[in-house]
């Protein structure tokens, strides 16, 4: 009984996880077409790259044997969300620059970051290989502890741009939310309750960083909106 209501939660979560998922990011790429904001152009090509591959998810939860899952395709699958989460590491990068100036001090200091992040990433394949899955996973990881540097600045700032916390909040909980669901699905085994929660847990984190985007680019916000070009 108990691995059937295990079973029935973990299908409804994989069919419904990336529905929810996709009206949500439309709702985000409506936004930004709203805003006609070009000073993120990472952040709409980043949700522009993200729509088309939840799109192939929910599809292959949907019909698993539509595709053969041959190790090309798994491999290939694998590396388009490294190059995902790549993508957001890059924005992360260019964000906290704009931080730092708008603190006056050096940006320089993200030329470092940026050094540290493609040594982590070559030492990761090294060791993993072409298992992009666990390349990801550490590149998530420290996506996590830039994302907390990166609140350290924003809260030394006395007047915090709305639109550049709620970027900053979106992208730290959907890397926490990352981070956890990897750790779950490693211990996972075959338990497929643990699988489940895995899932929960980055579709949850997914669902709150599409709202805080969202937000960010609302109206209200668009007074206090970092002009990136004045500082590049």
């Amino acid at each position: 009984m108990e691995g059937t209501v295990a079973r029935n939660l973990y299908d409804v979560v994989i069919v419904y996880g990336p529905l929810i998922a996709l009206l949500l990011q439309a709702a985000v790429l409506s936004r930004f077409l709203e805003a006609r904001n070009r000073d993120f152009p990472l952040a709409i090509l980043f949700s522009l790259f993200l729509f088309p591959l939840t799109v192939f998810t929910y599809i292959l939860n949907l019909r698993p044997n539509l595709i053969p899952m041959t190790v090309g395709f798994t491999r290939g699958y694998e590396l388009a969300d490294l190059c995902m989460h790549i993508l957001l590491l890059a924005l992360m990068l260019q964000l906290i620059r704009q931080t730092l100036l708008s603190l006056g001090e050096p940006a320089s200091v993200t030329i470092g970051m940026g050094a540290v992040s493609g040594l982590i990433a070559g030492l990761a394949y090294l060791y993993f290989g072409d298992d992009f899955t666990r390349i990801r996973q550490v590149v998530s990881f420290w996506m996590v502890l830039l994302n907390l540097y990166w609140w350290t600045l924003l809260l030394r700032k006395r007047k915090v741009q709305r639109r550049l916390m709620l970027l900053s909040t979106g992208i730290g909980l959907m890397m926490t939310g990352q981070v956890i669901g990897d750790g779950m699905i490693i211990l996972a085994e075959k338990r497929v309750l643990m699988y489940t929660g895995a899932y929960f847990a980055i579709y949850l984190s997914n669902y709150a960083c599409s709202y805080c985007w969202y937000n960010a680019f609302s109206r209200v916000n668009a007074a206090d909106s970092p002009n990136l070009q004045s500082v590049s």
